[in-house]
């Protein structure tokens, strides 16, 4: 895998080349590999519905991290109102 661009990967060339290393960075961060999994998955998924032309490893990798922080801030702050506000 080199940092030569590559106009207009796909979805699936993305998650071929940078899956594993998305997996890798969430688990260091979240510390437990089942959340690391879904979040990883979870920002392909989003990738899919919103498609972007990333044309390097850089700015893939860069756009990558950034989808998957701000999912697991969104799960943070959904746990977090879920525990302030028990069923009942």
């Amino acid at each position: 895998m080199s940092g030569v661009a590559k106009p207009h990967q796909t979805v699936e060339t993305l998650y071929t080349e940078h899956h594993g290393w998305l997996r890798q960075w969430l688990g260091q961060r979240v510390g437990c590999p089942a959340l690391a999994a879904d979040l990883a998955h979870d920002t392909f998924l989003r990738l899919l519905a919103r498609p972007r032309s990333l044309n390097n490893t850089h700015s893939a990798r860069g756009y990558l991290r950034t989808v998957a922080e701000r999912l697991y801030i969104d799960l943070w702050r959904r746990r977090a109102v879920e525990q302030a506000w028990p069923p009942g």
